[in-house]
């Protein structure tokens, strides 16, 4: 009967080790599940990453050939601006000298019908 009563305890904590075993199981399975999720949301976030990295790269490349052909168009205005300036610079001095031109034009067309036209003293 001893016998019966220690196999009844050693049934029992067989069982309950079988139980906790089991549970212990479950346990890991259910935390190398949540690893391998966890793993794989990574993996996506990384992939997504890498993704956008190269479109921030495209975009930068993109943003520097834009800066590149506006200062290059500043440039040509800033040139152009000088020549403008410079032409009118030109056009000013030309309307001066013109101006200038016809005022010892008229003098000298003037100077001769004066002289013609007063009386010769004899």
């Amino acid at each position: 009967m001893k016998k019966d009563v220690l196999l009844v305890i050693l049934v029992l904590i067989s069982v309950g080790l079988l139980v906790t075993m089991v549970a212990i199981l479950e346990k890991e399975n259910k935390a190398n599940k949540t690893l391998e999720e966890e793993r794989y949301s990574r993996m996506v976030m990384e992939e997504r990453l890498q993704i956008k990295e190269a479109k921030l790269v495209a975009l930068e490349t993109q943003l520097k050939a834009a800066n590149e052909k506006m200062t290059k168009v500043q440039r040509i205005i800033d040139q152009q601006k000088n020549i403008n300036t410079d032409l009118q610079k030109q056009y000013t001095d030309l309307n001066k000298a013109k101006t200038e031109l016809e005022s010892k034009l008229k003098t000298t067309l003037a100077g001769p019908a004066m002289t013609n036209s007063a009386p010769v003293a004899q």
